[in-house]
């Protein structure tokens, strides 16, 4: 795994194979009238329950893989569905430490992403300077971050709809405490900067 560098974290991009994208896009689209908050104004304005189907599993499953490779106690929390929809873009937010327990990171995955649908931005601030870093999504493209990195999504000016599905692993709070007390260790870190 390759790690790139944005100021001082880190995120890797994964280009998943053998997943039938249009088959998650269409059963996550079948869920979408079950946002899981209805008001605009809130982050998780364009997510949903994410499907349990046997499409959506092998997804995850590559994930688990990857995530087991990283550090095999990291420990999945909430996976859910993002719906974009042409206008719509994703205010500035992390999965932060603060919501879930222990250090953890944050992935997301494109089922589908034409030109125009919006880049993926990381925003940090750098000697007193906010630096926004982009990444373009792609179909079957996986992004690894830091859970408590500030992101956003550009504003759809595409004309489809963007599906992409997203989640987060954390490890358990004893591990965390134990590398903060320096009597462990974790390929987390790397990511953390």
């Amino acid at each position: 795994m390759k790690l790139s560098t944005m100021a001082a974290a880190h995120y890797a991009v994964h280009q998943l194979t053998g997943i039938n994208n249009e088959a998650v896009v269409e059963q996550v689209l079948a869920e979408q009238h079950n946002r899981m908050v209805d008001d605009p104004r809130q982050t998780t304005y364009e997510d949903s329950p994410l499907p349990d189907t046997e499409q959506v599993r092998a997804l995850t499953d590559q994930v688990a893989a990857i995530m087991a490779e990283i550090d095999s106690r990291l420990v999945p929390s909430p996976f859910w569905a993002h719906i974009l929809k042409p206008g719509e873009s994703t205010m500035f937010h992390t999965h932060g430490i603060g919501h879930f327990p222990g250090i953890g990171l944050s992935w997301v995955y494109y089922a589908s992403f034409s030109e125009g649908d919006g880049d993926l931005i990381f925003i940090c601030h750098l000697n007193e300077e906010r630096v926004y870093h982009g990444v373009k999504p792609a179909v079957g493209r996986l992004v690894i971050f830091p859970a408590n990195m500030p992101h956003m999504t550009e504003r759809h000016a595409g004309k489809g709809v963007r599906v992409s599905v997203s989640g987060n692993y954390f490890l358990p709070m004893q591990t965390t405490i134990d590398m903060l007390a320096g009597n462990t260790t974790s390929p987390v870190s790397e990511f953390c900067g």
